[in-house]
């Protein structure tokens, strides 16, 4: 068996640490594609975890580990001096976890395994070779750090390094690789449906504008009224440029939570443009929107993370419209609101 060391326990890192690997991860979350996120990733395991070389696979549905390259010119190149120096078979394309031992290990105990490359690319390379590659790249450990979210399986990240590193460490950065990549996924596949705003855990504007449309039309074939309160943030932007979008999209995701907690059974909530969320109410008169927008409004600023982070808050302003009265279309209602917003915060 190989002389794997296995993680205990993890110990709590250093907040200075965690700060580090936190703003080195921004990139990783901010990424647009699973090509970007694989780059993003192993230049941040450079910054924050002080790897030489990083590689991020993702498992497909047969369970083996699909390696994702990276999308810039320079991190490929940074990445085939390693594949180059162990050969294709050892950081193959696709790795089958039952032709290295030791990386099943990691992958079923789910906990990181750190042990030299002889000892961790069993099965996968001659440990001769092995140990001549690590010599030629100047690493000493090799580490295989699962993907997890949810409790689901992502991938795993194989990771190399000239001193041995810390496993709490690697956990935290894995955890956060893991969430962004999902996210990316689940993401996209909202966008190609056209329903959810994944940032803020709603439907998204052309789901709500679909909505409404049909409310709209709805009351007036019967002569019945409908209304939409409206709640923007004012400083997102500001939000995004001190706190980076992962405070700030974890903050709009809770708001979104606890604003669809708070709605009737009969109202539909969603995304409004990039910063706000709407409400259609279905059978609400002009005093029901005003009193429903200011009890929106109540409940959004109320929405906190758990954590006490200083200045993350969102400011906020709120508008409502009803049908027929400020309008007949759905861009005639949100232009009333819109219109209410602006004068309310005036």
């Amino acid at each position: 068996m190989p002389r794997t060391r296995k993680t205990d326990s993890a110990q709590p890192s250093s907040r200075d640490t965690a700060s580090n690997i936190m703003a080195a991860l921004l990139p990783v979350h901010s990424a647009i594609t699973l090509d970007w996120l694989a780059d993003a990733a192993a230049t941040a395991a450079e910054r924050a975890l002080n790897a030489g070389f990083a590689f991020v696979y993702f498992e497909d549905q047969d369970g083996r580990l699909d390696r994702r390259a990276p999308a810039s010119d320079l991190r490929r190149r940074s990445q085939q001096r390693a594949i180059d120096a162990f050969g294709k078979d050892v950081l193959r394309t696709c790795i089958d976890p039952k032709d290295a031992p030791a990386i099943a290990e990691a992958l079923d105990a789910r906990t990181p395994i750190t042990a030299t490359a002889a000892e961790l690319f069993r099965g996968l390379a001659a440990p001769d070779k092995a140990e001549a590659a690590q010599k030629q790249l100047g690493i000493a450990f090799a580490a295989v750090v699962p993907l997890e979210s949810a409790g689901e399986r992502v991938g795993a990240l194989l990771l190399m390094f000239a001193e041995q590193p810390q496993p709490e460490h690697m956990r935290l950065f894995a955890d956060h690789v893991a969430c962004a990549a999902v996210n990316l996924q689940q993401s996209q596949a909202a966008r190609d449906q056209g329903v959810v705003d994944i940032t803020r855990a709603l439907f998204d504007t052309r789901k709500l504008e679909s909505d409404l449309q049909k409310e709209v039309s709805r009351a007036a074939r019967y002569h019945h009224q409908v209304s939409i309160a409206v709640v923007e943030a004012t400083n997102l932007r500001l939000l995004r440029e001190r706190f980076g979008d992962t405070l700030t999209d974890r903050l709009l995701q809770r708001l979104g939570g606890a604003l669809a907690e708070n709605a009737r059974d009969i109202d539909v909530i969603g995304a409004y443009k990039e910063s706000g969320y709407t409400m259609i109410l279905t059978e609400a008169s002009a005093e029901g929107a005003a009193i429903a927008a200011e009890r929106l409004l109540r409940t959004a600023q109320g929405a906190r993370l758990d954590e006490s982070v200083p200045g993350l808050e969102l400011h906020l302003v709120c508008g409502w419209a009803t049908c027929p009265r400020d309008g007949s279309t759905t861009a005639a209602l949100f232009a009333a609101a819109e219109r209410r917003m602006y004068e309310a915060a005036a």
